[in-house]
């Protein structure tokens, strides 16, 4: 055992497993371990020690809404060690991420192999930064006043104009849970 940084007092992480026994770990170990509902839904899922402890140590920061500032290498498996923590919350979750690429593909593929394979009834929708919006108002303003960031931007305003409006952010729903049975009289 080692100490760690972590702030509450008498915590110990284990290198390499879960630090937790029974509950939230065991259900974790259940879907991230070998055999588990990972391995048997995704066939090209392999069992990572690191990242079964870094989705344990994300799942104990949700659970207790502490902070954590967690670092992997390439290959730990890190988006779904904070995904599948994150779906199971049953909380709103927002994940930012550094670039567009990670972005679409968190939401086009790990988003929906992760929640159809622990079939969680979640709903998730997809921001872009405000920076690849265009505000109406603004866009109004600037073809009345002739007002623009440069010269070079003004032969843009036709096309921008006449573009289509952008569609609302993507969502993939999950259909709810049935009701359940009528009860007897």
């Amino acid at each position: 055992r080692r100490p760690c940084r972590n702030a509450r007092p008498r915590h110990r992480c284990f290198p390499g497993r879960a630090t937790r026994r029974g509950g939230p770990a065991a259900e974790l170990h259940a879907i991230f371990g070998p055999g588990g509902t990972l391995a048997r839904d995704l066939p090209a899922y392999r069992f990572r020690p690191q990242q079964l402890a870094m989705a344990d140590a994300i799942a104990l920061a949700i659970e207790t809404r502490g902070q954590l500032l967690a670092e992997a290498g390439t290959g730990t498996g890190k988006t779904f060690a904070y995904l599948v923590p994150a779906l199971l919350s049953g909380g709103k979750v927002i994940v930012s991420t550094g670039t567009k690429t990670l972005q679409d593909q968190l939401f086009q593929r790990d988003l929906p192999l992760i929640r159809d394979a622990l079939k969680v009834p979640v709903s998730v929708a997809l921001l872009k930064g405000r920076g690849n919006y265009i505000c109406h108002h603004h866009l109004d303003r600037a073809s009345v006043q002739g007002t623009f960031a440069s010269r070079p931007d003004a032969p843009y305003l036709p096309r921008i104009a006449a573009s289509p409006p952008t569609p609302p952010a993507r969502h993939h729903p999950t259909p709810p849970p049935a009701p359940p049975p009528p009860r007897p009289p």
